[in-house]
């Protein structure tokens, strides 16, 4: 387009930052929008360069007009032979020069007026004044520079440029160090603003002297500043602590400090430095600073506990392992052989766990940018141990300076240097002696504890919460036993010594510390086999499952620690403990699952009074089913509560699977060889029948995902299809033993075993024959169209929601399905039955709708965010805001003064949020324009230093009283607003696609707005009310940007929004002459702009483009179908990587297991009511996010459990008065093999 080079602003990249994984639309939006901005960057920069090219040719040497890289090469020092020396008289430079200088020296607080001034001659008259000293500049130089020295009268010249650039050079380096003090850096200005600040007066101290020099100086004030840190948080001891404890507390309180200090010097020197001359700042200021004082300190803490604890040990002669305090055995340095107490060990612990983390933070900060280009060598590999600097800590300020401008002109690459570690150097064989003792005492107290608590004969374990874990938490144990905890507790603690001591003079400690590992490891797994093996003699089973579970966080914690101490050059932590703790996590396993299989076979399940099949008279009139079986149902239910209370979750199922297993192959071959007389065939029917639902109640339990349910796979030997088999024979016993002789005649007379002529009932090819005995048990939850089409039937719902609540541990996966499952059923009905969409006649407590708001948050960030389904958040939200008629709320989004509930604050929040961008940038337009438009400065120099400036500069003073006129108020209104319309598509694709189908909806259903939203929408319309109000907004603004504005920055932003407001017809009263004068400028400049931009902005809201990405190759239209699993980690990897987002996912799990009665009765196949009611009550019990905390475990209740399978009563009369669909089932059983059909025939 004509003109765009006018508007230079609309190339700009504004980071918008896109919610979520983008659609395909918006990728495709974003690209485009890219390469039209590279396009018009490329041709901006074409026509800046012709321009410079014409204005450089007067200047250059030669007649030759030069190219567009010679003209960019003018600007570098190292090529200033390209222009034409400046014929300037010594004289008249001298008397400029002198005139300066008498100023300086004369006028107080006039440096910033000087420093302005040469900086404007500079830029004004192209005056290059020399950075270096002559000779240098002679060196590198190939033409005389400004003020080369001649002769006398040349020398004379140096000398006062010398002094003036001294004088600024004091007042700049005065500032530097304002900003470089622990108050400042605290204090009154944030980071936003501190840092353009830095930059510019480096940039300022760059004009003056060469980058070598500038950044020399910067350096020693930054050692300065980091010093003053680490000095004044040592000094500063509000405990009175001394020591070690003193050092450590010292360096704690100083991190977060440093940690700031690196962040913003990173910035600062990105915008001044090259990326090699930024590393080694770091090293040379802050990491060689913090090791050479952290030696000091070190080597005064070791003289005082030399001092102390060698007094303490003579005193007291012998000291035993219980005190802790230790003297090295072997290898005395420097005749320093003294006791480490293990509270000192415990302090210098923590210290190195501090350098670690500082460690960390810094090798996170220069990765980020990019800067360690190391060709594969770590980055604190051997660096992390300096040989020569560590013998002697103090280096003389000369070999400083010398190092430094080494280090600066270096152009290798450039490693980080952690040398913290030698300042433990001194202190490796006590350290190393100490962590041995401290660990085996308490190894030996705690198992000496659990001694004499078990002596006691106390049979049940002590036991402590898993607290930190080593490994997913399903894969984690839950519980562990006590005397277990507290060692691998302290284990954990001592760990970070020995990952900081992996270098070859530090290896002892981490040495010592694997050692000591494995042994008491092996102590404690010796003593979890001893106490296993008291089941069942002395100790209960219950012990069983706590101490397999110490068993497998003992090997995860073994497994952590192998990962950390990994090298590639030795093998530091051996394999032994890690083996032994397999074998015996694998023993205590066979022992659990043999024990309980053992216990059904042997004891539960025989029964001789219920098994007496052979009498002729009924069991119990056939009221019940046998003893034995309601009891082995109660002992499985009670193992699964014990496995879900301390074990792994994925162990524990396999367990309770495998147990399940086995003891239903007794049961298959009990019945399977029953010969039941005629009165107790009526019991066998009840006792399958008893079992088959206790087992499709713990097949809920058991099963991770539908697909586990549904469709096991036999090839992978997995427990769910062999219990799928099992109870499919046990379903064909109760069928040929006990269904009417006269229908099993009807139906077998032709034979069996080749499937007759029938058609069985389930349908080929969908895993129906494998999971037959579900349909018969539950026919209305599990039907034909379940089996077939799982996402589309009825009870899919259901099915979810069963495996949801009844796993044992929160499954984000499988909650994410379910709660996108059917347009977000479940979150429809908790809303509907909710206070949320309570009368208002009802009273409720301020509690419960904190509780309830937090809720809706949560649903409102999780789905806002799914791209992929767009619909979802309309769907869950479109009953609440239909019951509660709150869609004018949508058109008053930015009315903050109404009362609205806490959804629209959400709402709001994501909208303006998007603008937030856009504001930044208008302020730096506006204040670059305010830098631009007249002096930085508000002092006048006196006419006598302005009349002594050379005429063959043709320097032209600036007039103050121009800074601004109408014309380029304009100017700057049309700039402005030409930004905005060209970012608006882009803003509109960084909101995520559920947030803008939302807007959609609700525009909709604000008919009588329509004419206000012709042109742009309801989505456009919030958005760009929102940025006027914002744009008024002074306190917004210097918040977003970092720096406060002037009265003149404010106007002209007021003035912009003004313009929006009238371009969007939303003016209030008569608009001014300035506002229409920036319309039709923009207007003529890029006729019919405006409105093309917003047609294009509006595109992106419209529902088409929402069809286009559910009908994409990767989703069927947002069906529940397509959540694969590959989607669904897809999804909860973006979910959980945002801020807030597991704990949002956590907060709706726990809702849904609060309300688990009420869900499973609204979504229960045999709910009269098929859609939401019209008029809840509202009995959904919510609970505040700080409960959430404590997880939601059903407690196991011995009476409830051993009269009820699941939410449903054992209802033994129930289950014998059942109506069996002989004509049905029979038919489905012609395919059974005639051995199985004549054995089981004969036994009737």
């Amino acid at each position: 387009m004509d003109g765009q080079g006018e508007f230079l602003h609309d190339h700009a990249f504004v980071e918008l930052q896109v919610e979520g994984i983008p659609g395909e639309v918006d990728i495709q939006n974003l690209i485009r929008d890219t390469e039209e901005k590279l396009r018009l960057n490329a041709c901006s920069i074409e026509q800046n360069l012709k321009e410079l090219q014409a204005k450089v040719g007067e200047s250059c040497s030669g007649e030759r007009v030069p190219s567009p890289v010679e003209c960019l090469q003018w600007f570098s020092q190292r090529n200033l032979g390209i222009l034409k020396p400046v014929a300037t008289g010594h004289q008249e430079l001298l008397d400029f020069l002198r005139a300066m200088q008498n100023l300086l020296k004369t006028e107080e607080a006039c440096d910033e007026a000087v420093l302005q001034l040469l900086l404007s001659i500079s830029s004004q008259c192209g005056v290059a004044f020399p950075t270096s000293c002559p000779a240098s500049t002679q060196e590198h130089s190939p033409i005389p520079a400004l003020s080369t020295p001649c002769d006398d009268l040349a020398l004379e010249v140096q000398e006062a440029w010398d002094d003036v650039r001294f004088s600024l050079r004091n007042h700049l380096l005065g500032k530097l160090q304002m900003m470089a003090e622990p108050s400042q850096t605290e204090g009154e200005m944030g980071v936003g603003t501190k840092v353009p600040q830095k930059v510019l007066y480096l940039q300022q101290l760059l004009f003056l002297y060469t980058d070598t020099k500038v950044l020399s100086w910067y350096q020693h004030l930054q050692i300065k500043a980091v010093l003053s840190v680490l000095r004044s948080c040592q000094s500063c001891s509000p405990g009175g602590e001394k020591g070690f404890d003193r050092l450590t507390l010292g360096f704690q309180t100083a991190l977060p400090t440093l940690c700031s200090m690196l962040r913003e010097e990173i910035q600062v020197l990105n915008g001044i430095a090259e990326p090699h001359n930024i590393l080694a700042f770091l090293n040379h200021v802050y990491l060689n600073t913090v090791a050479q004082e952290l030696g000091v300190l070190m080597e005064k803490e070791i003289e005082t506990a030399l001092k102390d604890n060698t007094t303490h040990s003579s005193k007291g002669g012998k000291m035993s392992y219980k005190k802790s305090a230790v003297a090295p055995q072997d290898l005395p340095q420097r005749g320093r052989n003294f006791c480490l107490t293990s509270h000192q060990l415990r302090c210098l612990t923590q210290l190195t766990s501090t350098l670690l983390e500082l460690e960390q933070t810094v090798e996170d900060l220069a990765t980020h940018l990019g800067f360690l280009n190391c060709a594969g060598e770590s980055v604190c590999s051997v660096k992390g141990v300096p040989k020569k600097v560590r013998d002697d800590m103090e280096v003389t300020a000369a070999e400083d300076k010398a190092a430094t401008d080494l280090v600066l002109q270096s152009t290798e690459v450039v490693c980080l240097e952690f040398g913290w570690r030698a300042a433990f150097r001194d202190l490796i064989p006590q350290m190393a002696h100490c962590v041995k003792v401290v660990l085996d005492d308490v190894c030996n107290k705690n198992l000496q504890q659990e001694e004499a608590a078990h002596a006691s004969d106390s049979a049940n374990i002590s036991i402590a919460p898993v607290t930190h874990r080593h490994a997913p938490e399903r894969d984690s144990p839950k519980m562990m036993a006590k005397f277990c905890a507290d060692v691998l507790e302290q284990m954990d603690a001592f760990l970070p010594l020995a990952v900081a001591f992996r270098e070859d003079t530090l290896l002892p400690v981490c040495s010592s510390y694997v050692e000591v590992c494995g042994r008491v490891t092996s102590f404690l797994l010796t003593r979890l086999e001893e106490r296993a093996g008291e089941v069942p003699a002395s100790a209960p089973l219950k012990n069983l499952p706590i101490l397999m579970a110490t068993s497998v966080y003992i090997h995860q914690t073994l497994t952590h620690y192998e990962s950390q101490l990994r090298d590639s050059t030795r093998m530091p932590l051996t394999l032994l403990p890690i083996q032994r703790s397999q074998d015996v996590m694998a023993a205590l396993h066979d022992h659990l699952t043999s024990y309980c299989v053992h216990v059904c076979a042997t004891s539960i399940l025989q029964d001789a009074e219920s098994h007496y099949w052979s009498d002729p008279n009924p069991f119990y009139e056939g009221e019940r089913c046998s003893f034995s079986i309601q009891m082995w149902h109660y002992f499985l239910t009670g193992l699964r509560s014990d496995l879900w209370g301390a074990v792994a979750p994925v162990q524990a199922r396999q367990t309770l699977a495998q147990v399940l297993c086995e003891t239903l192959e007794v049961l298959v071959q009990r019945y399977s060889r029953a010969r039941p007389s005629y009165k107790r065939l009526p019991q066998i029917r009840v006792d399958i029948t008893a079992i088959l639902l206790s087992v499709e109640h713990l097949m809920w339990s058991m099963c991770d995902s539908v697909e586990e349910l549904l469709r096991p796979d036999a090839a992978r030997g997995s427990w769910m299809w062999s219990i799928h088999s099992l109870c499919n024979q046990l379903l064909t016993v109760l069928i040929i033993l006990t269904s009417p002789l006269a229908e099993l005649h009807r139906v077998f007379q032709g034979g069996c075993g080749g499937g007759g002529s029938r058609t069985p009932k389930f349908p080929e090819g969908v895993n129906s024959r494998d999971t037959m005995w579900l349909s018969v048990m539950n026919p209305t939850l599990f039907t034909e169209e379940l089996l077939r089409d799982f996402p589309a039937s009825e009870g899919s719902s259901s099915c979810l929601f069963e495996l949801l609540v009844s796993g044992p541990c929160y499954n984000p996966a499988l909650l994410l399905q379910t709660i996108l499952h059917k347009d977000c059923l479940l979150l429809q009905i908790i809303i509907s039955y909710s206070c949320l969409c309570v009368d208002r006649g009802i009273e409720v407590s301020p509690d419960t709708q904190t509780a309830a708001a937090e809720f809706l948050e949560a649903v409102f960030a999780i789905l806002s965010s799914l791209n992929y389904f767009p619909r979802a958040l309309s769907r869950a939200l479109e009953g609440y805001l239909d019951r509660k008629h709150l869609w004018e709320h949508f058109y008053n989004l930015t009315d903050s003064s109404k009362e609205e509930p806490a959804l629209f604050k959400y709402i709001r929040s994501i909208v303006c949020e998007s603008t937030s961008k856009l504001l930044i940038h208008l302020v730096s337009m506006v204040q670059e324009y305010k830098d631009q438009s007249g002096p930085l400065v508000r002092q006048h120099l006196p006419g006598n230093v302005l009349s002594k400036i050379p005429k063959e500069w043709n320097y032209i003073p600036q007039d103050p009283k121009l800074n601004e006129t109408n014309t380029s108020s304009i100017n700057l209104a049309i700039q402005a607003l030409s930004f905005i319309f060209t970012h608006l598509p882009s803003t509109i694709a960084s909101l995520p696609l559920p947030v803008r189908f939302l807007f959609t909806v609700a525009e909709k259903r604000l008919s009588q707005h329509a004419r206000q939203l012709r042109s742009t929408g309801l989505l456009l319309w919030v958005l760009l009310v929102c940025l006027c109000q914002d744009l008024e907004n002074s306190d917004t603004l210097e918040l977003l940007s970092g720096q406060p504005l002037e009265r003149g920055a404010k106007d002209r932003l007021s003035l912009l929004s003004e313009c929006l407001q009238v371009s969007l017809g939303q003016q209030k009263g008569v608009p001014k002459p300035l506002v229409h004068k920036v319309l039709q400028g923009l207007e003529e400049k890029r006729p019919k702009w405006t409105s093309m931009q917003l047609q294009k902005a509006r595109k992106l809201c419209c529902e088409s483009v929402l069809e286009r990405v559910e009908s994409g190759p990767a989703q069927d239209r947002g069906g529940p179908a397509e959540l694969t699993e590959h989607k669904i980690r897809q999804l909860l990897l973006e979910l959980c990587h945002r801020a807030g987002g597991s704990q949002h996912l956590r907060q709706i799990h726990h809702s849904i297991q609060l309300n688990e009665g009420l869900l499973r009765s609204v979504l229960s196949p045999l709910s009269k009511t098929n859609t939401l009611p019209d008029s809840p009550l509202g009995p959904v019990v919510f609970s505040s996010e700080a409960s959430n905390q404590n997880h939601h475990i059903s407690q196991f209740n011995p009476f409830n459990e051993f009269n009820s399978i699941g939410p449903s009563k054992f209802d033994q009369a129930a289950m014998g008065e059942r109506e069996w669909d002989w004509a049905q089932l029979l038919p489905a059983y012609q395919s059974t093999s005639q051995v199985t059909f004549t054995t089981l025939l004969a036994n009737r």
